[in-house]
């Protein structure tokens, strides 16, 4: 009877369940249809889309909206969309042109032709002025937010103005005037250097920021019509004089006018350096007043000014540099999952959610919805310059995504030295019109490449070769001469040496108890490791062999794979130059840090091994920078590298060095150098516990007739205690070598993951090339090269320090 309730019972719960019949269910209606909207969190939160979400599923039961996000979220999307799993909507940075032309955009045209939120206009002229043309594609007629433009991909929502943030008290009490041209900026800084204030700060760690007074200044000259000619690439566009004009404004102020220090500065550094009071005047967006919330002390009267402009300019004075974010939705082919998502961007673009973002986060809108009434007294100069431009163009218009990668990767590098005085400003148009260039013919044939490093290329790959049979020489003579041996510790009978001779019947007395247990059957040994192999080879090998065939294919993640041959690796080798500049580094971080690592630990591990007086507090001391993880400690040392406040200068100019008042360690310059300390600091502790872990296991009575025959500490240390130690010494340099050719979080995170040329390794590149250019074959390529340096170079270090053992 039991089994037989049981049986029922369980065809009941099944039947329910397949069924879904209302006895289970109740009155449950279908599921919600939820969307998925990744957001952006780094200037403005995530607070207030979660709100706008709740209240748009209060008014839409049959809708979930998931919002979430992290400062990461650009990662994050960009793998998804490659992996072809589209969010809904989104504004992560991605390649853009490359998902519109793969048709994977939703086109917004017709809906924003269709009413807005409140059914009072048309949804399209409730922006400001020009913020859709950035992602219109142009038919012939129209312009703005014309409906005859074109298709719009972009809906943009916060509105980021770039100015120059000022102390409208301390402007007051010297009696500085708002300048409106360039010569009159120029003469202001003057005369504030004069008073023992620097004119302005700017981060050089993110000093991409000042691409913003070369923007201002060039399309201030140039107008729409150049600004235009310059992001389509046109030839004579970077070389034209108006663009060295400007590019002779940037270098100007950056290397008579900025703070002490600025080229190692930090975003935030920079902004605390005008808080308080040590720059007049700061160069940031509109997003300054959110981030510094909570930093501004209630009495600071922040002033904000529109860039300035030339006296014989061609463009409205008072047109702001804009930087709108913007929100792209995915066609995923759902109509009704379209029109959800466009009717949550609908509510969210409302008059009401626009006044609430002003009035919250305090930062600008891209709606004419919103005036100067919905800010806060710190906003309201920004409010009042949107309110009386004439229009914007935006800091960052788009640009094909083919050229994308050489184009940016050229202004990093020249901006550096540009902004640093060691090229003039015509060199700078020069090496940009070059790289323009070079984007426009690889555009046209993908498959060329110039040679620019022949003899280094032939040269790695000699080294290479020869390593390659140096190591096959030495494992083949070594097996040849071990050929004629006897094993070692036999005697011509077979019997083992132990102390003493041993007799064949005493071997064969003494075996290793397992011998009589008899070997391990296939099956069961395949049962003990075979799972672990199958993982292994599922999650390791599998995906490693398969980055091997996608380093000669071109592919950017979103289309059709193509095969390319060897390409890939013809391209790095002998016509990239940032691939020489990483090799260069990862070298020096392979060699450098051993150098010093290496010493210091065995130094220390002695002293505590020895005895030393408080060892055991030593021990944890040594080890605590390895508890906190790479990206902590690289973040404490951008906090000390601080060139004003931060510890290392305030510690050298209090030991007398008073030349290290404001140093950019951090700068381009010094930032390899910076990196030793930082290398000791946290690769001396785990090198020391294994240095001190090998000599605590060498037998005590060695050392004790050591000391009987008179041999003093240094002699102990090269004639017992280094010999004995000695394979984990070849352990820990092939971890050294490992770690400098994988060098990654902490060249990534000190140059703000905008690494210049000079500052690269082959890890950051190869990730800037996959998840900021999508070419996924190029960076797999550099990948291959890593493998097989980290291989050979691993294997000749183990093969050179190896100490042949002593036959007996």
């Amino acid at each position: 009877m039991r089994w037989r309730a049981f049986a029922s019972v369980t065809g009941l719960i099944l039947t329910c369940l397949i069924a879904r019949v209302p006895v289970c269910a109740g009155e449950a209606g279908p599921a919600p249809l939820e969307l998925d909207i990744p957001v952006l969190v780094a200037g403005y939160g995530a607070a207030f889309f979660e709100e706008t979400a709740r209240e748009f599923e209060a008014l839409r039961p049959g809708v979930k909206v998931r919002i979430h996000g992290n400062p990461r979220i650009n990662d994050q999307v960009r793998i998804r969309v490659m992996a072809g799993d589209d969010p809904d909507a989104t504004d992560a940075v991605l390649l853009y042109p490359y998902l519109i032309r793969a048709g994977r955009i939703l086109d917004l045209a017709p809906y924003l032709d269709g009413p807005n939120w409140e059914g009072d206009a048309r949804w399209r002229d409730t922006f400001l002025p020009g913020v859709l043309e950035r992602w219109t594609t142009p038919t012939g007629a129209g312009s703005g937010n014309d409906p005859a433009a074109g298709p719009v991909y972009g809906i943009p929502f916060a509105h980021a103005v770039w100015t120059v943030f000022y102390d409208k008290k301390r402007f007051r009490e010297n009696g500085w005037e708002i300048p409106r041209t360039w010569e009159e900026f120029f003469s202001l800084c003057e005369k504030m250097e004069r008073a023992g204030v620097a004119p302005l700060s700017l981060p050089g760690v993110f000093m991409r920021y000042g691409d913003a007074f070369l923007r201002a200044a060039h399309y201030n000259l140039a107008g729409a019509e150049g600004w235009r000619a310059y992001n389509q690439l046109e030839p004579g566009a970077r070389t034209d004089p108006r663009f060295i004009r400007a590019a002779g404004v940037l270098q100007q102020l950056s290397t008579r006018h900025l703070i002490k220090g600025w080229e190692g500065m930090t975003h935030t550094a920079a902004q605390l350096a005008f808080i308080d009071g040590r720059a007049a005047m700061t160069i940031s967006a509109s997003w300054f007043a959110s981030e510094m919330r909570g930093k501004l002390p209630d009495d600071f009267e922040l002033g904000a000014m529109n860039l300035p402009v030339f006296a014989d300019s061609i463009g409205a004075a008072d047109t702001l540099q804009t930087q709108s974010a913007y929100y792209f939705l995915f066609a995923s082919g759902d109509p009704e999952r379209e029109r959800a998502t466009v009717d949550f961007f609908r509510f969210l673009t409302s008059r009401e959610r626009a006044r609430r973002f002003a009035r919250t986060v305090d930062s600008p809108v891209a709606l004419r919805a919103v005036g100067p009434d919905d800010y806060s007294p710190l906003m309201r100069d920004t409010a009042a310059l949107i309110a009386k431009a004439p229009g914007s163009f935006d800091a960052a218009p788009p640009v094909s995504a083919a050229n994308l990668a050489v184009i940016n990767q050229a202004l990093t590098d020249a901006r550096e030295r540009l902004m640093t005085g060691r090229i003039t400003p015509e060199e700078f148009g020069a090496r940009l019109e070059s790289a323009a260039a070079a984007a426009r013919v690889r555009e046209n044939d993908p498959d060329y490449v110039e040679t620019r490093h022949g003899f280094r290329a032939t040269a790695l790959l000699l080294a290479l070769a020869g390593l390659v049979a140096w190591l096959a020489w030495t494992r083949a003579a070594k097996g040849g001469s071990q050929g004629g041996r006897r094993p070692r510790g036999t005697i011509s009978d077979g019997s083992q040496i132990d102390g003493a001779r041993r007799s064949p019947s005493t071997r064969s007395a003494t075996l290793p108890s397992s011998e009589h247990l008899g070997r391990l059957r296939g099956s069961l040994a395949f049962g003990f490791v075979g799972p672990a192999l199958l993982l292994f080879a599922v999650f390791v090998i599998l995906p490693g062999l398969v980055s091997f065939i996608w380093a000669f294919t071109r592919w950017d993640g979103l289309g059709e794979r193509s095969w390319a041959g060897l390409f890939n690796f013809k391209w790095l080798l002998l016509e990239s130059d940032v691939f020489w500049f990483a090799l260069r580094n990862n070298g020096f971080l392979m060699l450098a840090p051993a150098l010093v690592v290496v010493p210091a630990a065995l130094f220390f591990a002695t002293l505590i091994h020895r005895g030393v007086w408080g060892g055991s507090v030593f021990r944890v001391v040594f080890l605590f920078p390895n508890m906190l993880g790479g990206i902590a400690a690289t973040l404490l040392w951008m906090s000390a590298y601080d060139p004003h406040g931060g510890l290392v200068n305030t510690a050298l100019v209090k030991m007398g060095f008073e030349s290290f008042a404001g140093f950019a360690w951090l700068s381009q310059a010094h930032l390899y150098g910076a990196l030793l300390p930082i290398y000791l600091w946290m690769a001396c502790g785990f090198n020391l516990v294994l240095y001190l872990a090998a000599m605590e296991g060498i037998p005590t009575d060695l050392y004790e007739a050591a000391d009987l025959e008179g041999a003093s500490p240094a002699r102990q240390f090269f004639t017992i205690t280094l010999p004995l130690i000695w394979e984990v010494l070849v352990i820990s340099a092939v971890f050294l070598v490992i770690g400098g050719l994988n060098a990654f979080e902490m060249i990534w995170l000190l140059t703000s993951q905008d690494p210049a040329s000079g500052s690269h390794t082959l890890s950051t590149l190869m990730v800037s090339t996959m998840f900021q250019e999508f070419q996924i074959g190029r960076a797999t390529a550099i990948a291959v090269v890593m493998f097989v340096l980290v291989l050979l170079g691993s294997a000749a270090v183990m093969r050179a320090l190896k100490r042949d053992t002593v036959e007996m």
